[in-house]
């Protein structure tokens, strides 16, 4: 059984791994080994998908021990974050693992970190440092997301100005990517007090109600990848979706909503792989794809579970998987990224599972978000 004491040396050896990618203006650097086996090795930079995720673990920390200190890492992580926006509107080191994007999901990342930060800097009456994280978010929100990602017709948000990764012809709106978005949208709007806004998340919640399958299935639950991409669910997506659904739920007390975060998440626990206790990574058109398996990646579904349980009541086990992932620290703190990266389900058609060095060698991002999980865990003082 973990204890807190436990729970807090391995926050401590983690944060050491952190602060070494960590410049002095607050960037948390590093490459990228993603899914699929895209990279970005030769550009190291931070990105919102890591840098979110160290502003809310450090918010956490603060909110549990009143430490001063993390108040001081959050604030130093989200100023940098800030001056990543650009005057057009939009957020640059925004795509992960290709820079050619100022994609949906990592701005929507990006503000839900500021505006998180704002909301307890208000608390604590420190205005006009909370301020400068709403002017920039609502910025975004306003310039970028509305102003060049909404799509009146569709009634969603697009990927990204340009989705390199698709046909010119062809606009994708991703369910996770406009449930990220819809959570940032009502952050600011019940900070702003502008009911305005309110419009679009209405709309997109009522496309992402129509992209939960209903089924018999280890699909039953899954949130589908996008409008073009029925029955592809991918778990650790999934999980993203869920977060602006519950938003939704406690703005409209809409009971759809709370149902469709309680079959998410059962549907997440039934991927739990009883070899491994990690989750299967995807179910593509009724087949079952095992790999590759998050680790430190996995915190992103921890962290659904953990909501959805906040918010619903119901207990959902995930003890044996969060077990078989600290089990997997490394000495120097940090977690590694992948079980089975090296196989055909990861698009290596020669792969045959054996562990290759993009299942061990640690990347912020990953990590970043097990960092975030494993901070809501910590006993409040």
């Amino acid at each position: 059984m973990r204890t807190n004491k436990k729970i807090s040396e391995i926050l401590s050896k983690q944060i050491s791994w952190l602060q070494t990618w960590k410049t002095k203006y607050g960037a948390y650097n590093g490459y990228v080994v993603h899914r699929h086996d895209l990279k970005r090795m030769f550009r190291i930079h931070d990105t919102p998908w890591s840098q979110s995720s160290i502003i809310n673990g450090y918010l956490n920390l603060y909110q549990r021990t009143k430490d001063e200190k993390w108040l001081d890492e959050a604030i130093q992580a989200a100023d940098l974050q800030c001056s990543r926006f650009h005057k057009s509107g939009k957020y640059i080191y925004a795509g992960f693992e290709d820079d050619r994007f100022s994609s949906l999901v990592h701005n929507s990342l990006a503000n839900c970190a500021l505006l998180d930060l704002a909301s307890a800097l208000i608390k604590d009456n420190k205005y006009k440092k909370a301020q400068n994280y709403l002017d920039v978010a609502k910025d975004n929100i306003d310039k970028y997301i509305i102003g060049k990602l909404w799509n009146e017709e569709f009634g969603a948000f697009k990927f990204s100005e340009i989705d390199y990764y698709s046909p010119p012809n062809l606009v994708r709106f991703v369910t996770n990517m406009n449930s990220l978005a819809v959570e940032s949208i009502v952050k600011l709007s019940n900070l702003v007090n502008d009911k305005g806004y309110q419009d679009y998340v209405l709309r997109i919640g009522e496309w992402l109600l129509t992209e939960q399958i209903e089924s018999q299935g280890l699909e039953s639950g899954g949130i589908n990848y996008s409008q073009v991409q029925p029955r592809v669910l991918i778990s650790i997506y999934t999980a993203l979706a869920m977060r602006g659904i519950d938003d939704l739920y406690q703005l409209t007390q809409d009971k759809r909503y709370l149902q469709m975060i309680k079959n998410a998440a059962r549907h997440l626990m039934v991927l739990i792989d009883p070899e491994t206790n990690l989750f299967y990574h995807s179910i593509c058109q009724g087949r079952l794809f095992r790999y590759p398996q998050f680790i430190a990646g996995a915190g992103i579904i921890l962290k659904a579970l953990d909501d959805a349980r906040i918010l619903t009541g119901e207990y959902f086990n995930y003890e044996e998987s969060l077990n078989a992932i600290l089990e997997k620290q490394l000495a120097n703190g940090s977690f590694p990224n992948f079980v089975g990266y090296n196989t055909p389900e990861n698009c290596r058609l020669n792969g045959i599972k054996e562990k290759v060095w993009e299942d061990m060698v640690p990347v912020m991002g990953w990590n970043a978000h097990i960092f975030e999980f494993l901070t809501r865990t910590v006993e409040k003082h």
